[in-house]
């Protein structure tokens, strides 16, 4: 499933939308994004036969892993984002493709509610620390995850020195990580590890990147019962969000 060249060529000269990823839209020509889409399934550790799998992909932004999941045989394929097809240029490549994946406009925090199914591969990559309720988030992929779940994120081993090993978060209020806003908490592997075992997310593989100071984890994660329910008067929160326009 593969755009034609010409396509391609066009697509990836493209200017008004945003480049995050870089995935292959036909032999030899790859979009210009920076994050290495097909590098991280590899590294995954994401099978190369899906057929008969279901798969969500949360934070989809240009569709580069659902599309791949799509390649790989899987189906139905759902790509969720905040932000609207066009913001990414989902819909223009999803056309060249000829793609069947389906897009939803959504956030995590209400995602069980919104899609109301779960499925059988849910890939949850570079979102959870651009998010302000970490485990609220955790908890949903949970509830959306029937077999086995990917969580990708920034980690901070790199910034912990000795203590790389502790199950810690940094906590940015501003934009003091990588100079962007939108990061929130950047959690050591250990605590990314220990975030998904509260929330009944039990790990099965743990994977870090570059081996010195890792700044990159993945967890291949199971979904199980929650911890925190046996040990916490807290229980499971749902939310519905609403988008409010400005006055």
């Amino acid at each position: 499933m593969f755009a034609s060249k010409s396509q391609a060529d066009d697509i990836v000269a493209r200017k008004d939308f945003w480049w995050h990823q870089r995935f292959e839209l036909s032999p030899g020509v790859w979009t210009p994004g920076a994050s290495d889409i097909d590098w991280l399934l590899q590294t995954a550790g994401l099978p190369q036969d899906l057929s008969g799998k279901s798969v969500l992909d949360i934070g989809t932004t240009n569709g580069g892993a659902a599309f791949a999941a799509e390649r790989r045989g899987a189906h139905p394929v759902v790509a969720v984002d905040i932000c609207d097809e066009d913001q990414f240029g989902f819909r223009t490549i999803k056309e060249a493709l000829g793609s069947k994946v389906e897009f939803r406009k959504a956030s995590i925090y209400d995602l069980p509610r919104t899609l109301n199914m779960q499925f059988d591969i849910v890939l949850f990559l570079g979102v959870i620390y651009h998010l302000r309720h970490p485990l609220l988030a955790l908890d949903n992929v949970r509830l959306l995850t029937r077999e086995t779940a990917w969580i990708e994120s920034a980690v901070a081993d790199d910034l912990l020195g000795d203590r790389a090993t502790d199950p810690v978060t940094y906590f940015f209020r501003l934009d003091g990580y990588k100079s962007d806003g939108s990061n929130w908490f950047v959690p050591s592997t250990a605590c990314l590890v220990d975030w998904c075992r509260s929330s009944g997310l039990d790990p099965i593989r743990v994977l870090s990147w570059p081996s010195e100071d890792p700044t990159r984890s993945v967890v291949e994660v199971r979904p199980v019962e929650p911890e925190f329910i046996k040990c916490s008067y807290e229980v499971p929160v749902s939310v519905v969000v609403r988008s409010e326009e400005p006055a």
